[in-house]
C-alpha cells in the first residue's frame, strides 16, 4: 500500500544519493530507484547517481497532486473500487464522530462495497437534498 511521503526533511539546495534520499524520506532505496523510472530526474552522468533536492521535492509534490481526487457533492470514496462513486440508491448513513463532524457511510452503486466520506453536521441539510440520509449513533454503525 502506498504511503504519503513528507518532503520536509529534504533540502532543495542539496544533492542526495539514492540511500540518503531514502533515509530522509523513510522509504527504501529501491523505492527511490523506482521513482527514477516514474519520472524523477537524476544526474546520471557519473556514478553514484545524484538527485537534486529541488527535483525530488517537485517530483513528490507532483505525484501527490495527481493522486488526490476532489469529490463531487454526490460522490463517495469506494474502498473496493478505489475510485469516486455514487452510493447505491442514493442512500447514506450519517455516523457522528463528535458534535460537529461525522462520517457518511454508503454502499457503492457498482460493486456494492463500502464507501465513505467525512461531513460536517452543518452540511447535512445541503446533502439531504442529494441523498436520503439516516442518522445513526456510533453503536449502531
Amino acid at each position: 500500500m502506498a504511503k504519503r511521503v513528507s518532503t520536509r526533511r529534504i533540502k532543495k539546495d542539496r544533492i542526495y544519493s539514492y540511500s540518503e534520499a531514502a533515509d530522509k524520506l523513510g522509504v527504501s532505496t529501491q523505492t527511490v530507484r523506482s521513482w527514477r523510472r516514474g519520472g524523477l530526474i537524476v544526474l546520471d552522468g557519473r556514478r553514484p547517481h545524484c538527485i537534486l533536492g529541488e527535483a525530488l521535492i517537485e517530483f513528490l509534490k507532483d505525484r501527490q497532486e495527481r493522486r488526490s481526487v476532489k469529490l463531487g457533492a454526490d460522490r463517495f470514496n469506494c474502498f473496493t473500487c478505489r475510485t469516486p462513486r455514487r452510493p447505491y440508491g442514493m442512500m447514506v448513513d450519517y455516523v457522528p464522530i463528535n458534535a460537529t463532524r461525522g462520517r457518511l457511510v454508503a454502499l457503492c452503486e457498482v460493486c456494492e462495497g463500502p464507501c465513505g466520506r467525512f461531513a460536517s453536521e452543518a452540511s447535512l441539510d445541503a446533502l439531504g437534498k442529494i441523498f436520503e440520509i439516516v442518522r445513526r449513533n456510533a453503536k449502531q454503525a
